[in-house]
């Protein structure tokens, strides 16, 4: 059974900002950037255990380091074991923000 990717309108809306600032100096560089986001999002539906909780920020998040991005994410259902059915991205943010005040 495959995974599902599910991102949150707020992540899909920080993808749209992270795109839009880039494209305002570099159009082909917001595309790399797109894809290496997309590419790391992706590579989660099969490896959603990958990166450790970070109960710091959210009781069941875990964050995916595409510097200077981070991509908050949940699975569901959120254990250490079993199978997970879905990914959710919850936020896409520069890392180099003050986390605790987004989320």
């Amino acid at each position: 059974m495959a995974i599902e990717l599910v991102w949150t309108p707020q992540a899909e809306e920080d993808l749209i900002g992270i795109y839009s600032f880039i494209a305002l100096d570099s159009p082909a560089a917001a595309d790399r950037v797109l894809a290496r986001l997309q590419a790391s999002v992706e590579m989660l539906a099969r490896n959603p255990r990958l990166f450790q909780r970070r109960p710091d920020i959210r009781p069941s998040a875990r964050i995916l380091v595409e510097w200077p991005y981070l991509v908050l994410y949940e699975i569901h259902p959120d254990s250490d074991d079993g199978p997970v059915r879905e990914v959710e991205i919850v936020r896409v943010v520069d890392g180099r923000r003050n986390l605790k005040h987004l989320f």
